[in-house]
């Protein structure tokens, strides 16, 4: 499974529901996606009915769903897809999860850098959290830097500056 976003809270009378995606441009969440919500007895299954946009953010209309109240009890649960559903990506993107764990590695010198643990969004630039020894490195996830990622071999090859380390 795949956490895509949030409820974040009932829109009108009718059991809309608007969600907070994590990733900005996500077209996984579509009509007629399943979505698996963790609900107090255990996995809940719904399907988008519809979708609108208010204000850049997600409203949708999901089928058992046809109340304010209905709506409001799905408020701040975590959405997930199943992995199978992910819309593929083009060639040289990838989704977060593909990345975290990756091996990086200096591309000069073969010096192995850490591991990549986190990945910090940033309006400029994303920034790598890389765990090297027991401390964090930060590294800018922009083509100067990052030289070539590769999830096969499970290896980021980047070049970094004098004094990055």
């Amino acid at each position: 499974m795949v956490n895509i976003g949030r409820f974040s809270g009932a829109v009108g009378l009718k059991g809309e529901v608007r969600v907070t995606l994590y990733a900005k441009d996500s077209e996984n969440l579509h009509e007629e996606s399943t979505l698996r919500v963790d609900g107090p007895s255990g996995e809940e299954v719904y399907r988008v009915l519809g979708i609108r946009y208010q204000k850049g953010r997600p409203v949708v209309r999901l089928d058992r769903v046809t109340t304010r109240d209905a709506a409001e009890a799905l408020n701040g649960r975590e959405v997930y897809i199943h992995e199978d559903d992910l819309v593929p990506l083009p060639e040289g993107e990838y989704y977060f999860r593909d990345l975290i764990g990756l091996r990086v590695v200096d591309r000069q010198s073969g010096e192995d850098i850490g591991v990549l643990e986190d990945i910090i969004e940033n309006p400029a630039q994303n920034i790598y959290v890389v765990v090297r020894d027991n401390r964090e490195v930060l590294i800018p996830a922009v083509d100067a830097f990052v030289k070539e990622i590769d999830p096969a071999q499970g290896v980021i090859w980047i070049e970094l500056i004098e004094g990055m380390l």
